[in-house]
């Protein structure tokens, strides 16, 4: 019985300190480095606000995307406009030397800028639908507090539920 107990509350801390490890570090690297993605071993990712990729990229859905040296038509790519002072997701359609053209897939019509492969942040390698949501929720006061809160109550039920199975076995 003491080694569930172990394993619950050792996935708890894990779970609560990966989250507040998380947010901490996007929240530095967003204030003090004024980096909008933070990249970490190459990976960066992101909760899609436009459905300019719809249908293959949502609303809400959850981006993972990877650094890469090359890029080919086809790939679909986050990078940064200077223009909107926002990341954009959209499909490459035309490579011409170091910069891209570029659309989205629910869009009529192509970007009208050119995307220097220097504003490139990656290639998308992974789509989570509606698990952006989710994300965005757990980066608020409220979901991290959720997440502590519920913490707390699995932590005190651990408690209880090893003191009645104890009392019932003696």
């Amino acid at each position: 019985m003491g080694k569930v107990k172990i394993v619950i509350r050792t996935l708890l801390l894990v779970v609560i300190g990966v989250l507040v490890v998380y947010n901490a570090y996007i929240l530095i690297a967003r204030t003090l480095f004024k980096n909008g993605m933070p990249v970490a071993f190459g990976f960066a990712c992101a909760t899609v606000v436009s459905g300019s990729m719809a249908d293959e990229i949502e609303v809400g859905d959850f981006i993972i995307t990877k650094s890469q040296k090359e890029y080919v038509v086809g790939d679909v790519i986050t990078f940064y406009d200077d223009k909107s002072g926002s990341y954009i997701t959209h499909r490459i359609i035309l490579v011409s030397g170091d910069t891209y053209a570029t659309k989205g897939d629910a869009n009529d019509t192509a970007d009208d800028f050119s995307v220097p492969k220097s504003a490139v942040v990656g290639k998308v390698v992974a789509v989570w639908k509606g698990f952006g949501n989710v994300v965005y929720f757990l980066q608020s006061p409220l979901g991290l507090f959720c997440v502590i809160g519920g913490g707390i109550v699995l932590w005190v039920l651990t408690n209880i539920v090893m003191e009645v199975l104890r009392k019932k076995n003696e």
